[in-house]
Order: C-alpha cells, then sequence, then structure tokens
C-alpha cells in the first residue's frame, strides 16, 4: 500500500482518445514552464485553462470558475466526454507529452494530494513499456486507457527510453464525496514513510560523508545536523 500513487476504477477508450490526439497534434504545444526540469522535450496543449487561454499551461490558481475550456477540447468530442464524466469540479486539464528519449527531472509539484483536496489524475493515451516513472523513487506504470492519481507533492521523475511520444491526459480534480468514495472505495489509505535518517538522500551508504560534508561548512546549523545525523548513525549501529 502507498499513497504516492493510485489506481482508480475507471478506463477508457484509448482508441478514441488517440484519434482525438492525432487531431491536436499539429496545434502549438506549450513548453513546460519548469525549464530547470526537462531540456525542452517536455510540452503540454491546454484542453481546460484559466479563461480558457491556448497559451497558457499554467496551474496558477485552485478556483473552478477561473477554469474554462479551450477550443481545443471543444473540438474533441471524446476527449470532452471523458473530461466531463468526473463528477467533481475540474480545475486544469492538459495533454502532457514527453518527446522520445527524453526525461522529466526529479522535482516536486506542492498542494496536489488527495489529503491536500486537489488530486492529479493521469489517463495514458499513448505510452510505451519503456517510459519509466518514479514516484517518491517507486516505479509504476501507467497504461493507456487507465485512469491513476499520483500524488505530485512527493518528488517524481520521468524517463521515456522508447522511440514514441509518451500522451498523458492529466486532470486536476477538487476532491468531493464522488471522488473520495472512487478512493476509498478501492482501498486507498494514506501511509506514512518514515526515513532512517529523515531524509530519502540519506542511507547506510553516504551518511558519513554527509557528516563530513556538514562538518566542513563550519556553520551553526550545519554541525547541529551533523550532530544529529551522528546520534542516529551511531544508534543504527550500535549492536
Amino acid at each position: 500500500m502507498t499513497d504516492a500513487y493510485h489506481k482508480l476504477p475507471l478506463t477508457f477508450n484509448s482508441k478514441r482518445l488517440q484519434q482525438d490526439l492525432e487531431k491536436l497534434l499539429h496545434n502549438q504545444w506549450v513548453s513546460h514552464i519548469n525549464q530547470s526540469v526537462h531540456d525542452g522535450g517536455w510540452c503540454a496543449l491546454p484542453l481546460r485553462s484559466v479563461d480558457g487561454k491556448v497559451d497558457s499551461i499554467t496551474v496558477a490558481e485552485l478556483n473552478p470558475e477561473r477554469y474554462q475550456n479551450t477550443l481545443y477540447l471543444e473540438q474533441s468530442d471524446y476527449l470532452k466526454e471523458v473530461v466531463s464524466s468526473f463528477q467533481c469540479n475540474i480545475v486544469s486539464a492538459r495533454l502532457m507529452l514527453l518527446k522520445a528519449g527524453e526525461e522529466i527531472r526529479r522535482h516536486t509539484d506542492m498542494d496536489l494530494c488527495f489529503e491536500d483536496g486537489c488530486v492529479r489524475l493521469h489517463i495514458p493515451i499513448q505510452t510505451h513499456a519503456d517510459v519509466t516513472f518514479l514516484i517518491n523513487d517507486q516505479p509504476v506504470h501507467f497504461a493507456e486507457g487507465e485512469c491513476w492519481y499520483m500524488n505530485a507533492n512527493y518528488p517524481h521523475e520521468v524517463k521515456n527510453g522508447s522511440s514514441v511520444d509518451r500522451v498523458h491526459l492529466v486532470i486536476d480534480c477538487i476532491v468531493n464525496d464522488w471522488l473520495r468514495g472512487l478512493f476509498i472505495n478501492t482501498g486507498y489509505e494514506k501511509t506514512v514513510v518514515e526515513y532512517k535518517y529523515g531524509s530519502p538522500d540519506i542511507t547506510d551508504e553516504n551518511i558519513l560523508q554527509v557528516i563530513e560534508q556538514l562538518d566542513r561548512l563550519d556553520a551553526d546549523g550545519a554541525r547541529a545536523l551533523a550532530q544529529n545525523l551522528t546520534s542516529l548513525w551511531q544508534k543504527h549501529h550500535e549492536h
């Protein structure tokens, strides 16, 4: 059981999704605003955006009343049907494309988890077995036509090691009783992950190097952290 991701009991017709995608590929896709985590291979097409703008893919606020269907969604019969099938308020809806051979480097997106009241859902339209998705360092494969929740508060990264562009329909939804029921009735549980040294990046293999680097900083905060890590390391190795 993990709260890093969760498969919802919803499936969609992948062929119809791909037919709509084919009609939209010629439009002007927008490079993802988080330029620090990709090298130009990550872009999106807005289906619902603030004021229905076709040149904006930013999820700047969570007020559903500000978001409207774009002309791209209005032109797509099945995508519109899929988005409309969610019985909750939808904030943003985008097609997210990661080009073949490209990657999205490890990052987080805050305030996007079930417990925060706004969830990010992925519906793969075009993908491949060689697409590697890590959420909180846990590998997961989202298959075409499935619907998956991902806890975007956790670190996540994607590598497209295939020869095809990966495209997901990504929807940000406000949690209500209908959506909460989908989660709870399929066994979703919040899990608290406790790391041995307080961080997933500090392990038995590198803790001594981390302590040494902190000591070199010669700062009160760094020294205090180094002392705490030393105490934890000694506690776990005293036997």
